[in-house]
C-alpha cells in the first residue's frame, strides 16, 4: 500500500473512486466527471494535497483536502473519505486519516474540521479514535411549499433596511468565523448573495448568506440558506431579526419554489425553531468534528 497525491490520476480516474468509494452509503453521492472537477475550486480543494490510498498502484481509498485561513488560523478541510467497498473494514480508513493528519501538519494548519453523516457510524468512531472532537450537529433541511404570507410576520421587516450584495460583502463586517462549517462560509457559496441588516443608526444587526437558482427560461426554482445570525443584537430581539432575514432570502413567500438550509448548525436553536414551526423538514442529519494540530 502507498500514498499518492490526486495529483498523479486522471480526472476520470478519480471520479470513478469518489464514486466507488461512496458505493452504498445512504446518500446517493455519485458524481459526473464535470461535476466532480468543478467541486474541487468550488469548495477550494487541493490536488495536491488530496490522497489516494494505492494497493500495487490501484487507488482504493481517498481523503480530499482543502486550506483555508479561518480567524487568522490555517484551517484544514476533509472534503470527502471514502474505501472502495471491497477494502473496507482492513484499517485503510485509520491509515488514510492518519496521512491526511500528517499532510495538514506539514502544510502549517492549526485546526482541521470535517463533516460526517450522523448514520455513518464506522467513520464517527474512526474519526474519534484518531483524535477528532465531535463538536456540533448540521442539519440539511428542505420546504417545497409556499409559505403563508405570515409565516415570517414581524415589524423588524419595517425597523431595519436590507443591503444587498455579494458573499464577499461579508468581510468588511469583520466576524468571527468560529467553526462554522465549511461550505456555509462564504468562500465557498458561488453565485451566491447576502443581505444585511441596518437599523437606524447604521449598525448591523443581522445577516444572512443564501444562492437562488434559476432554470434555463430564467424560472425561480430553488433559494439554499447558508447562514443566518444576528450581531450584537439583544436576545429578546434575535427572533424578530431572524425573521426578515428569512423574509427577504425566500421571498416571494407564497412562491412554490425549492427552499433548502445547507448544514444548519443545530446550536442556533433559535434558527431551527423558527424554521421547523414554518414548515421545514429534516432531510440529511451529520456531525461536526474538529481536531486540534501543532498544539
Amino acid at each position: 500500500m502507498e500514498i499518492k497525491k490526486f495529483s498523479d490520476f486522471s480526472a476520470a480516474e478519480l471520479t470513478e473512486l469518489w464514486n466507488e468509494g461512496f458505493k452504498g452509503y445512504a446518500s446517493d453521492m455519485r458524481m459526473s466527471v464535470d461535476t466532480f472537477v468543478r467541486r474541487i475550486p468550488e469548495n477550494h480543494l487541493s490536488m495536491e494535497s488530496s490522497i489516494a490510498l494505492c494497493d500495487n498502484g490501484k487507488p482504493i481509498g481517498f481523503v480530499m483536502n482543502g486550506f483555508r485561513t479561518v480567524d487568522g488560523r490555517l484551517t484544514a478541510w476533509n472534503g470527502g473519505t471514502g474505501i472502495i467497498p471491497e477494502y473496507r473494514g482492513k484499517g485503510h480508513g485509520k491509515q488514510l486519516i492518519g496521512a491526511a493528519l500528517d499532510v495538514y501538519r506539514e502544510k502549517g494548519a492549526e485546526v482541521a474540521l470535517l463533516e460526517a453523516l450522523s448514520e455513518n457510524e464506522p467513520a464517527i468512531k474512526l474519526y474519534s479514535k484518531m483524535g477528532y472532537e465531535h463538536i456540533d450537529n448540521l442539519r440539511y433541511y428542505e420546504q417545497k411549499d409556499g409559505f403563508n404570507s405570515e409565516v415570517f410576520a414581524t415589524d423588524a421587516v419595517r425597523t431595519y433596511q436590507f443591503r444587498f450584495g455579494l458573499p464577499q460583502d461579508l468581510q468588511r463586517l469583520n466576524l468571527h468565523v468560529g467553526h462554522m462549517p465549511w461550505q456555509t462560509q462564504w468562500e465557498n457559496i458561488v453565485n451566491g448573495e447576502s443581505v444585511i441588516a441596518v437599523d437606524d443608526h447604521g449598525q448591523v444587526a443581522g445577516y444572512a448568506l443564501y444562492k437562488r437558482v434559476f432554470d434555463a427560461q430564467g424560472e425561480h426554482i430553488s433559494t439554499s440558506l447558508y447562514q443566518c445570525r444576528t450581531v450584537n443584537t439583544a436576545e429578546e430581539e434575535v427572533p424578530e431579526v431572524l425573521k426578515a432575514l428569512l423574509t427577504q432570502v425566500y421571498a416571494p413567500l407564497d412562491k412554490k419554489v425549492l427552499r433548502r438550509t445547507v448544514n444548519l448548525p443545530l446550536s442556533e436553536q433559535q434558527l431551527v425553531r423558527i424554521l421547523e414551526e414554518s414548515g421545514f423538514k429534516p432531510i440529511v442529519n451529520q456531525v461536526h468534528m474538529k481536531y486540534l494540530l501543532n498544539d
